[in-house]
């Protein structure tokens, strides 16, 4: 089972990778939109861009970012239940423990009266 640790240190490895993926589609954006010539020396990859209307390029990336941002609302959604079912559970168990010394300290008592 995860600790709490690690899920902290996950969840920090998410917003960095979240982090360097915004940043590449800002660079996407930034190179769709700029006026200026491709700097790409393959052929290839000018080709796929010139394929594809900077309109629709920018719809895309828009469309993956959305997708992207309603992703990540849904994990920490998920992580804030999580949250709450450990803390249950931890509830849990010590009430379970309270009960069982109690259940303990009772025959202790019965015993003493026999």
């Amino acid at each position: 089972m995860a600790t709490w640790e690690d899920l902290d240190s996950k969840s920090e490895s998410d917003k960095h990778d979240a982090d360097e993926n915004a940043k590449v589609a800002m660079g996407l954006v930034a190179t769709v939109t700029s006026e200026a010539e491709p700097k790409s020396n393959s052929e290839e990859e000018n080709e796929v861009y010139s394929k594809i209307p900077k309109e629709k390029l920018i719809e895309y990336l828009k469309e993956l970012l959305t997708h992207f941002e309603l992703r990540t609302n849904k994990l920490k959604d998920l992580k804030e239940k999580y949250v709450d079912l450990m803390k249950q559970q931890e509830s849990t168990i010590l009430d379970l423990k309270a009960y069982e010394e109690g259940l303990r300290d009772f025959g202790f008592i019965c015993k003493t009266y026999e």
